[in-house]
């Protein structure tokens, strides 16, 4: 019965071995235990043992178990006996398995004892239910179907709560910092988020309040989990954009990297904004603004998160919230904007990276078939839609950036690009080239050598999956057919240059060393802006002496 059933539920005519029999029977056993534990009879009894030892009362339970289960075994054998064999035969014990010829007269005798034993049942019940309300201590739950307590843990962290709370019943923020450090495992600028999650406010706090929300809602969660469940709303299973917004609110008002912007508060949104939509191009894959917690447990950003805590360098913290990534991001979107209304128009998106993208690739990300526009305006690409291409289009060994670029030159979407579709692309690049009288780049070379470290499985049909388990030849394929400008730079490419970028910043990746030179490039132009005006200043000086 028990291969049958269980077989039925895995997977109808496997055959299972002894092995994995015997762990199906363990865990099923084990659930019936439990079950049988959480009935009201059975913690009647429990709280009738507790007293008899507490008086100092004899109990057959406790003094002889054996006989009490062996008593209960053999009423049991007895009562199933007496329904299934005939009144004039002396009971045997348990019967075996009715043959199919007398199934039919069983079923016949079964219903009237079987009625008048749940009868009883019912009775004793409700007298169990009634017995209840009498003034016994409540047993305190001891099964936790997801986790289980670890009691040394939990005097650790009960100890924690009154060294820091001590006799006050009330403490401030600066004090409750260390409740979200050395006992929950926090971020330490989650602290304010967590005072207002468990009283409504963030100036002070009772420990009355903060011991029911820990019992209730942090105290069987792992660091992580409990994370997740302070950033979100207390009504969602997700994380959505502004549910972020108080964190950044909080990390710009405190953090000793970013106080030189509480001057600007113009740019304290911005860049508020652009750690967010960083996050999210990272975090949500389904980009549906939503966070789940498989999102959020798959992702290193509690990580990150521990590290902002103790890291007062904002830029040493290169993922998500480095300003001079910040800068970049902004500045580039900035020179396009011509109009400065924040919105970007197809004239001027194409003069990204000096007109390197090709027009059908301009075309093809206006219709907006890699990823719809979040702007509300008609042909119009809005800040959060910049961020989302300028990080698929740097570095192209991400997931979001390999499905990014592989929808675009996928022009049929049939999750397989073509021969045809890569040489329709690469038109025009070459015949740019032409223009510019650099030597092409023969098709024909290309697809040999991306056959070659793609290994597609027929032909030159290069399917998702193949850009996916080779991620570092993904930015070598898609700028050749997109990008003029770095098709050229890799091929005149130095490898000694390469190497040397590698082993000097051996963790960077190709956006973070995107980001460390154009910050670079971007900090000199303004140096010698400045310069220039002052020495345009001293020469106004100059000649007002001249003519004096």
């Amino acid at each position: 019965m028990l291969q049958k059933s269980y077989s039925e539920g895995v997977g109808a005519g496997f055959p299972l071995t002894q092995n994995i029999r015997y762990q199906l029977a363990k865990t099923r056993v084990d659930d019936l235990f439990i079950k049988w534990l959480t009935l009201p009879q059975t913690q009647k009894l429990v709280h009738q043992l507790i007293k008899d030892v507490r008086e100092g009362k004899q109990n057959n339970l406790i003094t002889q178990p054996n006989a009490f289960f062996t008593n209960k075994m053999t009423m049991s054998g007895m009562s199933q006996s007496a329904l299934l064999s005939s009144p004039n035969k002396k009971s045997q014990g348990p019967s075996t398995p009715p043959r199919a010829d007398s199934f039919h007269e069983i079923k016949q005798r079964i219903p009237e004892d079987l009625s008048q034993s749940l009868t009883q049942s019912q009775i004793i019940q409700k007298k169990l239910r009634v017995e209840e309300v009498q003034n016994y201590d409540l047993v305190p739950q001891f099964y936790f179907p997801t986790q289980e307590i670890n009691l040394q843990l939990q005097q650790e962290q009960n100890k924690i709560i009154n060294e820091i709370f001590g006799k006050a019943e009330h403490i401030d923020a600066n004090h409750f910092e260390q409740i979200t450090t050395n006992l929950c495992g926090l971020c330490k600028y989650l602290t304010r988020i967590l005072m207002t999650a468990v009283e409504g406010t963030s100036n002070k706090i009772s420990k009355t309040a903060f011991m029911k929300y820990w019992n209730q809602q942090l105290a069987q969660k792992e660091p992580k989990q409990r994370c997740f469940h302070i950033l979100k709303k207390a009504k969602n299973e997700f994380i959505q954009f502004d549910d972020f917004k108080p964190f950044m609110k909080i990390l710009l008002e405190q953090h000793p990297g970013l106080e030189f912007l509480q001057a600007t508060p113009e740019f304290q949104e911005r860049y508020a904004d652009t750690v967010i939509h960083r996050i999210f191009f990272h975090l949500c894959r389904k980009d549906n603004n939503k966070i789940t917690w498989r999102d959020f447990k798959s992702s290193n950003l509690f990580d990150i998160l521990d590290i902002l805590g103790k890291e007062d360098d904002i830029n040493k913290i290169r993922q998500y919230f480095s300003y001079e990534h910040f800068y970049v991001i902004y500045c580039k979107f900035w020179e396009l904007d011509g109009d400065h209304d924040f919105h970007i128009s197809k004239e001027d998106f194409s003069r990204y990276s000096s007109h390197g993208l090709s027009r059908k690739v301009v075309d093809r990300i206006f219709d907006q078939v890699p990823r719809r526009f979040r702007s509300q305006i008609d042909q119009k690409m809005s800040y959060e839609d910049f961020i989302y291409f300028i990080l698929c289009e740097e570095d192209k060994t991400t997931i979001q950036s390999i499905e990014y670029w592989f929808k675009i030159i996928d022009l049929d979407d049939n999750g397989i690009i073509t021969g045809f579709e890569m040489d329709y692309f690469y038109e025009e690049l070459k015949q740019r080239m032409d223009y510019l009288n650099h030597e092409p780049i023969l098709f024909h070379d290309f697809v040999c050598q991306m056959v070659d470290l793609l290994h597609p499985d027929n032909d030159i049909l290069f399917k998702l999956s193949h850009f996916k388990q080779n991620l570092t030849v993904c930015g070598v394929f898609f700028n050749f057919l997109t990008n003029l400008n770095k098709l050229i730079a890799y091929e005149n490419r130095d490898p000694f240059q390469v190497r040397n970028d590698i082993v000097d910043h051996p963790d960077f990746t190709d956006w973070d060393r995107f980001a460390f030179q154009e910050y670079v490039r971007l900090a000199m132009e303004e140096e010698n802006q400045e310069q220039g005006e002052v020495f345009e200043g001293d020469n106004i000086w100059d000649n007002e002496d001249s003519k004096q």
